[in-house]
């Protein structure tokens, strides 16, 4: 039952995305990067004091940006489909490497966003306007980091288009 809804895999995957792709070595300044700003910006914004405004329609921007994820995912399943059989099930297949790659920082980001309306629904169902501090915080990392990855899979699309007129 709980193998049901193991998210490990989910991240393991995106992860296994930032390597370089000519030496397939570990970009470890890509990934302090993509966790250590979110988690600065957070920490930061604790200190401040900020505090999340407008639940409602940040979880309404979340519901919307989740669906959208969850098209993009359908699209990607078709186009690894036409790369495996325009090029093979092999590694020497760019356009299906880039489809699995966009594919685990598609899933990824839709589970960010998940979680972050996961979040936001119970805060606005318990009628919180205004989040406190510290949930504030964790909000701001969680939304820096959703952005950091959305810009990454704006790059992988790109590189997939550019890829697909060769």
């Amino acid at each position: 039952m709980i193998r049901m809804i193991d998210l490990v895999p989910i991240i393991k995957d995106h992860f296994q995305t930032l390597r370089s792709h000519a030496t397939n070595q570990v970009m470890w300044g890509e990934i302090s990067f993509f966790l250590g700003a979110p988690v600065l910006l957070g920490a930061f914004g604790a200190f401040l004091d900020w505090k999340v405004k407008g639940v409602g329609n940040i979880l309404a921007a979340f519901a919307i940006l989740a669906g959208l994820l969850f098209n993009l995912l359908v699209l990607l399943f078709d186009v690894a489909a036409k790369a495996a059989q325009a090029g093979g099930l092999g590694p020497q297949n760019v356009r299906l490497k880039l489809a699995k790659q966009l594919q685990a920082n598609v899933t990824y980001a839709l589970l960010m966003a998940l979680g972050a309306a996961g979040i936001l629904g119970v805060a606005s169902g318990m009628g919180m306007e205004k989040i406190n501090r510290w949930l504030s915080s964790i909000l701001v990392a969680l939304l820096t980091h959703f952005i950091l990855t959305l810009f990454m899979i704006m790059r992988r699309i790109r590189s997939a288009f550019l890829q697909s007129l060769t």
